[in-house]
C-alpha cells in the first residue's frame, strides 16, 4: 500500500513589500515575509512555513523551545536524553548541483527543513560570504534540550558547522539507530536510505513513491502586480515528508530503545498529590 501525501499552498500572511537585496543593487518585490502550507501524510496533517526572514525562523524555534513537553511520548528515565528533550527531524539540502565530482563538498546548505509534531519549517539559510546565522538559530541547535533527527547526520553536521556556522550538539543518525534498535544483523541497515528505513522501521504502508526525475528547480513563478516566487507543492510536500519521517522513524527506535514513559504512573502521582492537599 502506497502513502498518500498531498499539499495545499494557504494564502500569504503579510502583505506585498519592497525588500533590498543584500546580495547586487537589485531591488525585488515579495509577495509575503513567509508562505503557509499544509500537507497530509494520510491521516496526519502538517503545517509547514516557508520563510527567508531570519526574525520568523528564530520566531518559531522559540515556540519550540518554550514547549516544556516532548513532541512524542516522554522516554523513560536514562542517561543519554533529557526527561524534556525536543526531538527534531532534519533535512539540509541545497538547490545548486554543482558542475562536477565534489563540486558540492564546498557549497554551503541552502535550506534546514525541520519538523516538530505536526509543525514544519523551511528556512531558506543565509548564504555564508554575505550574511552570518543568525545567533539564535545556532542557540537553537546548541540547545540540549534539541536532539537533531537524520540520515548522514556526521557529515551533515560537518558541513553546517564547517560552512554555516552551526553546531549540532545532540545529532542522533537513524541508520545507526536502527542497528541498535532492531538488532536486526541480516539487514544491511547501515546503508538503508531513508525510505527503506521507513518501510523496515514503521512498516510496509510506508511506501513513498517519489518523482523519476531529480527536481531541479525548486521555485513556482508568480507575476501579476509584482514578479514573486515561492517553494513549488513538489518541493514542499516531500521536504516535509523526509523530515517528518526522520521524526517518526527515530522516535520509534528511540521508544523501542529505551522504552516510553508510562502515562498511568504521572496521573497516579497528581491524584496522590491532590489527594494530599
Amino acid at each position: 500500500m502506497v502513502l498518500d501525501i498531498a499539499v495545499k499552498f494557504l494564502k500569504p500572511e503579510e502583505p506585498t513589500a519592497e525588500v533590498e537585496r543584500d546580495i547586487g543593487p537589485k531591488i525585488y518585490s515579495k509577495r509575503s515575509v513567509h508562505d503557509l502550507y499544509t500537507v497530509h501524510v494520510d491521516s496526519k496533517r502538517i503545517l509547514t512555513v516557508s520563510t527567508h526572514d531570519d526574525g520568523i525562523a528564530t520566531k518559531w524555534l522559540n515556540e519550540i523551545l518554550r514547549s516544556t513537553a516532548s513532541n512524542t511520548k516522554p522516554l523513560n528515565p536514562n542517561g543519554t536524553f533529557r526527561s524534556d528533550s525536543i526531538f527534531v527531524g532534519l533535512v539540509a539540502d541545497s538547490e545548486y548541483d554543482g558542475n562536477g565530482p565534489g563540486s558540492l563538498r564546498d557549497y554551503p546548505y541552502e535550506l534546514l527543513t525541520l519538523c516538530v509534531g505536526s509543525h514544519c519549517l523551511m528556512y531558506h539559510l543565509p548564504f555564508p560570504q554575505h550574511n552570518e546565522t543568525p545567533k539564535l538559530v545556532k542557540a537553537f541547535f546548541q540547545n540540549p534540550r534539541v536532539v537533531v533527527l537524520g540520515t548522514d547526520m556526521a557529515n551533515v553536521a560537518k558541513k553546517l558547522k564547517k560552512l554555516n556556522g552551526i553546531e549540532i550538539r545532540n545529532a542522533v543518525d537513524l541508520n545507526e539507530l536502527s542497528i541498535q534498535g532492531l538488532k536486526r544483523d541480516d539487514l544491511d541497515l547501515g546503508r538503508y536510505n531513508l525510505d527503506r528505513l521507513a518501510m523496515t522501521v514503521l512498516g510496509k504502508h510506508f511506501d513513498v513513491i517519489r518523482p523519476e526525475e531529480k527536481l531541479y528547480d525548486w521555485w513556482t513563478y508568480v507575476t501579476d502586480a509584482y514578479e514573486d516566487e515561492r517553494l513549488c507543492d513538489e518541493k514542499v510536500k516531500f521536504s516535509t515528508l523526509d523530515t517528518y519521517l526522520c521524526l517518526l522513524i527515530g522516535t520509534t527506535l528511540l521508544e523501542a530503545i529505551h522504552g516510553a514513559r508510562s502515562t498511568t504512573t504521572t496521573t497516579k502521582k497528581k491524584k496522590n498529590i491532590k489527594g494530599s492537599q
